[in-house]
Parts: C-alpha cells; structure tokens; sequence
C-alpha cells in the first residue's frame, strides 16, 4: 500500500507540473471519473488500454470483434473530449481509472 500511495503522490505531482518534461498542458489533465459514465465493456477496454494492448489482443482477450473495439474506443473519446488513446490513457491515469 506504501507503494500505491507514492505512485498517487507522483501521479498528482505530474498532473500539477504539467507531465512528465513539464510545462502547461502537456496532454495531462485533471479529470474525475464521477464526470464521465462509461459503460462495463467500456471499461474493460479501457483497462486493457491503459495495459498497453493493441485493438486485436483486446479483441481476443475479451471476445469482441475488433471492430467492438473500435467503436468503445470511438464512443470513449467522444465523453472524454479526446482524439486518440493516447490522450485517452492519460484521462484515464488522470481520473483513477488506471494506475
């Protein structure tokens, strides 16, 4: 638990320095995951998102066609205001949805 507290203290230290080399903006934001509904398939591709997965082993580790993927991934950036996953990671590490 002491480690999970200081990777939430260095998470929250990169969101108000701006990431990690600095400056304003950045790509992080500050965000709250009450913000935002995602659906339980959203969330289960999110989570294998912020893991580092690509659109097919996501497809395969939960049985949706990679084109189901797509479309939460679509559906995602959309509520979050983002246009790509990497931004959509970061909202995630942002808002507590991803460690």
């Amino acid at each position: 638990t002491e480690l999970l507290s200081d990777v939430s203290d260095i998470q929250q230290s990169l969101l108000e320095s701006g990431g990690f080399r600095g400056g304003v903006g950045n790509g992080w934001i500050k965000a709250s995951a009450s913000d935002v509904f995602l659906r339980p398939d959203e969330k289960i591709v999110l989570d294998y998102l912020c893991r580092g997965m690509t659109n097919k082993e996501i497809a395969g580790l939960v049985r949706f066609s990679q084109n189901r993927v797509e479309q939460h991934l679509t559906s995602m950036y959309r509520k979050v205001k983002v246009t790509n996953r990497t931004a959509l990671v970061r909202w995630a590490i942002s808002a507590g949805y991803s460690s």
